[in-house]
């Protein structure tokens, strides 16, 4: 893991004044300090976060030390992981660690200027990437999904029946996917997201988890 290619990458997020790393062992804590942002379409958190556990192969805690518009720091304790109820400065997500025999999701990326969308997920250490094209929205996160996890090497045929937007908020959106498992069978997820396409591939996962488990455990 090269925490400066970590770092560059951190501070290109709206508002990142710094960037600090604290090597736990079994997990890794990046400390952010921002300056206020009028608008972002994706949570500091969460991006933030995204982007950590792309470069690290272990769980991975995100503190976001907000600042204020004269520059004084918000009181926040540097080391707390999850902080007191009544501390409302530091904004923390956490990346768990991956089941053994279940793929964890990484990151939901999309590139509108070659039509491309990647889903990247993890097991076991290992990494893999799907694709299909962006213009395809919700079923194109399934799909990319769908093809990540056949890159593990799982033995099931799967296929797309639809995916819609159940709820969305400011902060997140409820998806729903139905998936061709054959035999008329068809398997339903359900997943909250930080977009629509997040959301699919999340509900994506939650569908197949079961049969999936099954699979890469024989």
């Amino acid at each position: 893991m090269m925490l400066d290619d970590l770092e560059l990458e951190l501070r290109k997020l709206p508002g990142v004044r710094a960037a600090g790393f604290d090597d736990r062992g079994d997990l890794l804590l990046v400390q952010l300090h921002v300056s206020p942002v009028e608008t972002q379409e994706v949570p500091i958190p969460v991006a933030a976060t995204r982007i950590a556990a792309r470069h690290s192969d272990r769980p991975v805690a995100v503190e976001v030390i907000r600042w204020r518009d004269r520059g004084e720091r918000a009181v926040a304790p540097v080391t707390s992981i999850a902080p007191p109820v009544a501390a409302p400065a530091p904004v923390v997500a956490v990346a768990e660690p991956e089941r053994a025999t279940r793929p964890r999701l990484l990151a939901v990326l999309s590139f509108p200027d070659t039509d491309e969308l990647e889903v990247h997920l993890i097991l076991a250490g290992r990494r893999t990437i799907g694709r299909a094209p962006a213009t395809r929205g919700l079923p194109g996160a399934v799909d990319a999904t769908l093809a990540a996890i056949r890159s593990l090497g799982a033995d099931l045929t799967l296929s797309t029946v639809w995916a819609r937007a159940i709820e969305a908020t400011d902060e997140s959106t409820l998806v729903a996917v139905a998936l061709d498992a054959g035999d008329d069978t068809v398997l339903y997820g359900l997943a909250s997201g930080s977009s629509p396409i997040d959301g699919a591939a999340r509900a994506t996962l939650d569908a197949v988890n079961r049969r999936l488990s099954l699979s890469l455990a024989a």
